[in-house]
């Protein structure tokens, strides 16, 4: 082979070498979690390329990634003001995926996207949200809020990305809103207590009301059943019992006009009777 071919031999050796690497430095793989955006001649292409093996016109053509996975966002101390203008601060864990289909789309509005149109539109939808419950609602009733707020977040309608978890870990009220709910908490306690109070007192009442009015009762029927020969009757009685007594060896007893006997007693203190 004469020189001249040596040379046309080796240029076209060193021009296929050239060529395969041009080719593999324009080889790209895209995951998939992210879809890939073409950038010609500093043009963002707003067709996407879906995940897999892809090749690029280097270095006229350029290919971004925007992760498409569901990406978490933590927000601690977030400031929002509350309907009665009081502020409070939150820590919410927030969860969001960009669209595939927008990818490339949000891309070119917004190259950092996180930064530039999800973390501003979440604050913006928490504050806005976060601004229709008192205060004190957010300790009275946490439980009913958070679902409001965390439904507010999931239903927020964006062109560009979805929110798919939400998660408020933490509250913190002013001072003044805890000391005030605390003392409102020590009162309806203090109330419910009086109130158990009058209520076991009237309940005393109406059982003394209802014993007095049964020995009332009783006392009637026990009149109305002492008859004057049934107190004679139980008088004898007792004159019998008395006379049974060992204690007595000798006992008078007097009589009335009617030969009823009226049984006479040593009266306490009297003379005759022993202390």
């Amino acid at each position: 082979m004469t020189k001249r071919g040596q040379i046309v031999v080796g240029s076209l050796g060193l021009l296929l070498v050239l060529l395969g690497l041009w080719i593999a430095m324009g080889i790209r793989i895209v995951d998939n979690r992210h879809v890939g955006c073409r950038i010609r001649l500093g043009q963002i292409q707003t067709n996407e390329t879906p995940p897999g093996l892809h090749w690029v016109m280097v270095p006229i053509e350029s290919l971004a990634t925007v992760p498409i996975h569901t990406r978490i966002l933590d927000y601690k101390g977030v400031e929002v003001l509350a309907k009665d203008g009081l502020r409070i601060h939150m820590d919410i864990t927030v969860g969001y995926k960009i669209k595939p289909q927008m990818a490339c789309d949000a891309y070119l509005q917004y190259t950092d996207i996180e930064r530039g149109l999800v973390v501003p539109e979440i604050r913006s939808a928490l504050r806005k949200v976060a601004s229709l419950f008192l205060s004190t609602e957010y300790y009275e009733k946490r439980s009913e809020v958070d679902a409001k707020i965390v439904m507010a977040l999931e239903e927020l309608d964006n062109p560009y990305f979805e929110i798919v978890q939400v998660n408020i870990r933490n509250v913190v009220l002013p001072d003044s809103v805890v000391q005030a709910i605390q003392r409102k908490i020590v009162a309806k306690q203090e109330a419910e207590r009086m109130q158990f109070v009058l209520e076991k007192e009237k309940k005393e009442a109406e059982r003394k009301k209802i014993e007095a009015q049964g020995i009332a009762e009783a006392n009637r029927m026990i009149a109305g059943s002492l008859t004057e020969n049934y107190l004679k009757w139980y008088q004898i009685q007792a004159i019998k019992d008395l006379g049974q007594s060992p204690s007595n060896t000798f006992m008078v007893v007097p009589y009335d006009s009617s030969l009823f006997p009226v049984p006479t007693y040593p009266l306490p203190g009297s003379p005759g009777t022993k202390k």
